[in-house]
Formats: C-alpha cells, sequence, structure tokens
C-alpha cells in the first residue's frame, strides 16, 4: 500500500525553505518504505494542494525539472476556481507535464450544520472530467484522442448520494477516487464497486484524524481493496511524518 502525503503551499515562509523541508518528507518516505516501492510508478509521490500561499504550478514546474523521478500531483478545491481560472490551470499544467490532478468539492451538506444547503459551483466536477475526458483540451493544442490527464476526485462514502456520485464519476470517465475518511470506516461496498470498474480508489485523512502512531493506522486499513492512502499534513517540518521518521531512526 502506497502512502501519499498531501500538503498546501504555504503562506508565509520563503519559497526554497519550503520546497527543502518537502524533499526531506520525500526521502523520507522512500527510506521507510511508505512510498510503496515496488508499487505502480504512475502514483504521485506528492500532493500539492493550491491555496492562497506560494503557487502551486510554479512549484509543480520546479520539482518536475529538478528530480526528475518525482511524480507530483496537483490538488485544489472546485469552490476556489471559476472556468476561466480552471482552464488557465490545465493548460498550464498541460505545458510543464503535469499529469495527475486532484479535485475536491467539500463535504456534502448532509454531513455538516447546513444540511439544507445546495453546494452551488461555477463548475463542478463532472463539468471539469467532461472537459478533461471529451477532447476539449487535447483539441486546443492539436492532439485528438490524447487521454493526458489522470482526474481524481475525493468523495464521501457515507451516505447514499456519495454512492450515486461514485457511478456517474466513473461513467463521466475518472481514473481515481479518492474516499474521504474522517473517523468512521468507509462503505467497503462501494470501495469494492470502484475496484470492479478498475478505477484506483484511495483513502484520504487528514493527520489530525489519526489517533494513533501512522503504522497502525496503516494496518488497521490493509484489509481494504485500496490502491493508498493520502494524509493531509499541516507542516512539511513537524508532522506525523517525521514524527514517524524521528521514532523509527530514519
Amino acid at each position: 500500500m502506497r502512502i501519499i502525503p498531501q500538503i498546501e503551499t504555504p503562506a508565509s515562509e520563503s519559497y526554497a525553505s519550503f520546497e527543502e523541508s518537502l524533499i526531506k518528507i520525500i526521502n523520507g518516505m522512500k527510506k521507510s518504505g511508505l512510498s510503496g516501492l515496488g508499487r505502480p510508478e504512475g502514483l504521485p509521490s506528492v500532493v500539492l494542494e493550491q491555496n492562497f500561499g506560494i503557487n502551486t504550478l510554479i512549484l509543480c514546474k520546479d520539482l518536475k525539472d529538478r528530480y526528475e523521478n518525482l511524480n507530483t500531483a496537483y490538488a485544489f478545491n472546485m469552490r476556489d476556481k471559476n472556468r476561466i481560472s480552471i482552464v488557465s490551470d490545465l493548460m498550464t499544467l498541460k505545458r510543464i507535464g503535469v499529469k495527475d490532478i486532484i479535485v475536491s468539492e467539500g463535504l456534502h451538506p448532509l454531513k455538516t450544520m447546513f444540511k439544507s444547503a445546495k453546494p452551488v459551483y461555477d463548475i463542478d466536477v463532472f463539468g471539469l472530467a467532461l472537459i478533461l475526458k471529451r477532447d476539449f483540451m487535447n483539441s486546443l493544442h492539436g492532439v485528438d484522442g490524447l487521454d493526458f490527464f489522470n482526474l481524481g476526485v475525493v468523495i464521501g462514502a457515507s451516505a447514499l448520494a456519495d454512492g450515486l456520485k461514485a457511478k456517474k464519476l466513473i461513467k463521466t470517465g475518472v481514473d481515481r477516487l479518492i474516499v474521504s475518511y474522517a473517523g468512521e470506516n468507509p462503505d467497503v461496498n462501494m470501495i469494492n464497486y470502484i475496484k470492479s470498474e478498475n478505477k484506483e480508489v484511495f483513502l484520504y485523512i487528514r493527520e489530525s484524524d489519526i489517533k494513533y502512531p501512522l503504522d497502525d493506522f496503516i494496518k488497521s486499513n490493509e484489509d481494504l481493496n485500496i490502491d493508498g492512502i493520502i494524509v493531509k499534513v499541516v507542516s512539511e517540518k513537524s508532522n506525523i511524518f517525521t514524527q514517524y521518521f524521528e521514532k523509527n531512526g530514519i
């Protein structure tokens, strides 16, 4: 099972300092075996999430240029992007050769305190899947029939609406589904369904929701039919991974 760290680009820290600490995490992952040595090489080594800090597109390009075997994934929340911004990012990502995209829409309103709310986006994940998988991006570059991007979508796995969304996303052509884990065991039937459709499936969890040592958490999910776990960390300097490295002398 592959473990993949996800981190937002910082707002205040210098670019060089952030990148240096990030590379230490990635090297520690390789030494520890958490990165899944011997697993499919197409999977990302790290997920970089765009927030209000350093431009993640620049970071993706710099890491790709400087570290030949480092595969990055670009992540963002659909609520933060209008269609002009999304298409601009897609064109830039294709230009710099970053294939992996992970998007989220947040929790379903039924799982929040605003149960009657209706999520509204300029473009939702289904619209993005159509842009990526129906040759729109390829036609912009004069290349027909080339499925360039690997699209992953973060979903829930507890409400009926989550299962319906997973089926629709698979039909639309997404490559990966990332099941959000917040302390409740995900629906095993949904995970098995996703795998039966030959799609990759990952768990997504914030490090603050992991209540016991990382290796114990990994073991507790080994029986699930998943390709890996994406762990969202807050700081690249001190987090659940650096604690694991210190504990194991890495």
